[in-house]
């Protein structure tokens, strides 16, 4: 457990911030707050003020250059979060500490100084504060981040005792078009086995904004019943892409997975299996596949071709 450590005031009331306002949401950005300084940078994910040689925040944004991870959450309440360095060149990646941003960060971790997190809301829409983290280690461009950290009043730093596995995985987002032949499984690392059925919260937050928050299929509004569907299989980055996806109400995402439901992407219309002829869901047969209107991020046909032959409607 870090001991206490002497920062000035104003970077007390700073790291006090993110810890009143963790978990809280912001329609923008949060920037100057009316601390003694700002609480991010308006242009940069990693904001280090002037006075000082340590990092104050992190921010992810929706659809930002790096790949950052979503946050593994445990179910005690502590998680872990894995945030790219600043520049990922061949040669910002040998030697990350030389841009002033990372070696900020390196410092946090060194003297045990913790920093502000702040990541996309839940919709798509806004920041929610995570909180306050310590930076525990660095590996292959990623700095991974613990929390919750609570300041004292003195600057005193006390963190959540952390399990000694976390039971989540690490699941990236790639950068660039989906390749449905793609079989390389490049899951930069896994702590455990994931479930969390709404899909990986990047991915998902990039598939309520592409389907205005509605499922694909019938339309469906409340969004605490939409989850991310994977067209195929995910196997890594390259297939959490959003032209890999499809927003679905819960229900229809278990008849896709299970091939009970498939595309025709030549009319794109719903095909339905005979096992589901004269039930409730036979209404949705020949219905239209609702797209997203911007072309990067409607679903990709060969990947929907590819699901119909493996299902039960081919």
């Amino acid at each position: 457990m870090p001991g206490p450590y002497v920062l000035p005031a104003w970077h007390q009331d700073t790291l006090g911030w993110f810890e009143r306002n963790a978990g809280r949401t912001f329609a923008e950005r949060p920037f100057d707050v009316g601390m003694p300084i700002k609480v991010t940078s308006p242009q940069k994910g990693i904001w280090k003020s002037a006075l000082s040689p340590y990092a104050i925040s992190v921010v992810q944004t929706a659809k930002g250059v790096y790949a950052d991870q979503d946050p593994i959450l445990d179910s005690e309440g502590t998680w872990r979060y894995f945030y790219h360095q600043q520049g990922q060149t061949a040669d910002d990646l040998a030697e990350p500490e030389r841009i002033f941003a990372n070696a900020a960060l390196f410092k946090c971790q060194k003297d045990h100084v913790p920093v502000g997190v702040l990541i996309p809301a839940e919709s798509g829409k806004g920041y929610q504060v995570l909180g306050l983290a310590f930076v525990e280690g660095y590996s292959r461009g990623y700095f991974e981040l613990v929390g919750p950290v609570s300041v004292g009043a003195v600057g005193e730093l006390q963190a959540a005792d952390l399990p000694s596995a976390s039971s989540a995985a690490l699941i990236g987002f790639p950068i660039g078009e989906f390749d449905p032949n793609a079989t390389q499984d490049n899951r930069l690392k896994v702590i455990a086995e994931v479930r969390r059925r709404q899909g990986g919260a990047r991915f998902r937050r990039a598939l309520l904004q592409a389907y205005d928050a509605r499922c694909a299929m019938t339309r469906y509004d409340a969004t605490p019943a939409l989850e991310a569907a994977h067209i195929l299989p995910y196997r890594g980055p390259q297939t959490n892409h959003v032209a890999n996806g499809l927003l679905l109400r819960a229900d229809m995402h278990d008849l896709f997975d299970l091939g009970l439901i498939a595309v025709d992407t030549s009319a794109m219309r719903l095909l339905l299996a005979n096992d589901l002829i004269g039930t409730e869901y036979e209404k949705y047969a020949d219905k239209s596949l609702w797209v997203p209107r911007e072309a990067e991020a409607q679903p990709n046909i060969e990947a929907l071709d590819k699901h119909r032959e493996q299902s039960l409607v081919a």
